[in-house]
């Protein structure tokens, strides 16, 4: 039998936001995005779901029900992609301080359309 050397999990959670191309509000609509992040360990072999969990979701919920225009990191680009970049790079920094790392970051409307950021794309 050979040795796992890697672990890795998949774990989701759905946020609610609202944006405008344009930002014009009378433009504005409502997404329900599911967001999976693929977390890695090499020295446990179980991660502290509640932990990664809590830390995951607290990076989201300041973007819950928001009108993404509003917020100055979207002023310019208040797309599903920018949101993915923001969040992404927020959670890695946030479990890494906890001793994890982020290998992968999906986010997307339905599963027929997903935007992905690898952390070889981060480098």
């Amino acid at each position: 039998m050979q040795a796992i050397t890697e672990k890795r999990y998949k774990l989701k959670q759905f946020l609610a936001i609202q944006h405008s191309f344009d930002g014009n509000k009378d433009n504005l609509h409502a997404h329900t995005i599911a967001i999976n992040c693929s977390i890695k360990t090499e020295t446990e072999d179980i991660i502290d779901y509640k932990k990664v969990e809590k830390i995951i979701h607290s990076c989201i919920e300041k973007y819950e029900n928001k009108y993404l225009n509003d917020l100055e990191e979207f002023k310019d680009n208040a797309t599903i992609e920018r949101l993915g970049e923001v969040l992404c790079f927020e959670i890695d920094d946030a479990i890494k301080e906890i001793g994890y790392e982020m290998d992968r970051f999906e986010i997307g409307e339905t599963p027929l359309r997903v935007y992905v950021i690898t952390n070889e794309l981060r480098d």
